[in-house]
């Protein structure tokens, strides 16, 4: 009991250091899929802070076709990132809709899961058709059904009622996680061209960008810069370029730091530990220092007595680090169960964990057994 004690510190602090790092771990792999999914190569383009600010720094239809021109073989789909808010009711169900606006050949930079219908497509940019794609459950939330393509809904459109034909539907397989950070959303998802809702003399404030895997996105990005800079007649300091590459950097650095630092202050209890066992060893030495006369009688040498309390205490410790291990695990797969997320347990942190507590028994450990390895086989036949 007094041994099983002793190791409780190693246990709680091997399976708190192996949990948080675990968590994140498993929070980096979660948020380089998210990222994934977002696109890797994607950019935003938008208008900084600008003296004398002019309305031509907006970005216009006819810079977003000199772009696509400029750069046909680096893009792979640019579009103004802009959404509209309207309330929509058929019969007497009623509900707040977002649309998105997108070019043509969304769904090739990002996945869409068409569940009936089609997607955007060129004509619809061409002609500025109004026309809409909705997600499942605005579908379902109108009419109780998701087949609905073909049906029309009114939407509010710069303070204006217009009729949109329903084009698609797709279905929005959002992880669970993304959901659980964006927090429940009363509006519900959609797609319409973006040249429908707004006249070509329309500026946006921010363009939507993806570059082609095969040239690099922060190279392309100055060049972009560079061309609407000279294009506006302005200096590259007035528009920012921000990939999503540098988000999910900045995002897994935090994720790194908070670990380390949650991870350093659990490592804590592992000294705690560690004094435990000194001080079990300490105990253990004065109750067999007879023990211990007779054996340095008998022939064993200062170096045998020493091992022998030593491989004693790093046994303690390793007993509890591997126990702790497996509590540790077992509390992360628990935890990873119940918010649905995929766990990485790295086994380089688990070796480490194991090899530390071991360390963590010989350093505490060796001046209990220095101690009785120098002891007066005299002295000590003589003890009680």
């Amino acid at each position: 009991m007094r041994s099983l004690l002793t190791m409780l510190g190693i246990i709680i602090g091997i399976s708190s250091v192996i949990s948080i790092v675990s968590i994140g771990d498993s929070m980096k792999g979660v948020m380089d899929d998210l990222y994934k999914d977002f696109g890797e190569n994607r950019a935003v383009l938008y208008v900084g802070n600008i003296e004398n600010f002019r309305t031509t720094d907006f970005f216009y239809y006819d810079d977003l076709k000199l772009l696509k021109e400029r750069f046909k073989e680096k893009l792979s789909y640019i579009c103004p990132t802009e959404s509209l808010r309207s309330d929509v009711s058929v019969n007497r169900n009623t509900i707040k809709l977002s649309m998105e606006f997108i070019d043509s050949g969304y769904e090739k930079v990002q996945q869409v899961k068409m569940l009936y219908g089609r997607m955007i497509n060129n004509n619809d940019i061409d002609r500025k058709s109004k026309v809409i794609v909705l997600e499942q459950n605005a579908a379902l939330k109108l009419f109780g059904k998701d087949n609905v393509v073909g049906n029309t809904i009114r939407v509010k459109i710069d303070n204006s009622m217009e009729e949109l034909l329903i084009v698609g539907i797709y279905k929005n397989e959002q992880s669970p996680l993304l959901t659980l950070m964006q927090g429940q959303s009363m509006y519900e998802d959609s797609y319409i061209p973006f040249t429908m809702p707004y006249s070509s003399n329309y500026g946006y404030y921010g363009l939507d960008i993806f570059v082609d895997d095969k040239y690099s996105i922060s190279f392309t990005g100055d060049e972009i810069i560079n061309y609407i800079a000279k294009l506006k007649n302005r200096t590259t300091e007035n528009y920012i370029y921000y990939t999503v590459e540098e988000e999910q950097t900045q995002v897994n650095s935090v994720v790194t730091g908070l670990s380390v630092a949650v991870a350093a202050i659990a490592a804590i209890s592992l000294l705690v530990g560690g004094i435990g066992i000194m001080n079990i060893m300490l105990v253990s030495v004065t109750e067999r220092t007879r023990e211990i006369g007779i054996k340095k009688a008998l022939g064993a040498r200062t170096k045998d007595v020493l091992f022998q309390f030593l491989i004693e205490s790093a046994t303690l410790s390793s007993i509890g680090g591997i126990v702790g291990t497996i509590t540790g695990i077992g509390l992360v797969m628990i935890g990873g169960s119940f918010i649905s997320i995929p766990i990485v347990v790295n086994p380089g942190s688990i070796i480490l964990a194991v090899a530390f507590a071991m360390v963590i028994g010989i350093f505490f450990g060796y001046y209990p057994a220095k101690k009785a390895a120098n002891s007066d086989p005299i002295e000590a036949l003589r003890y009680e």
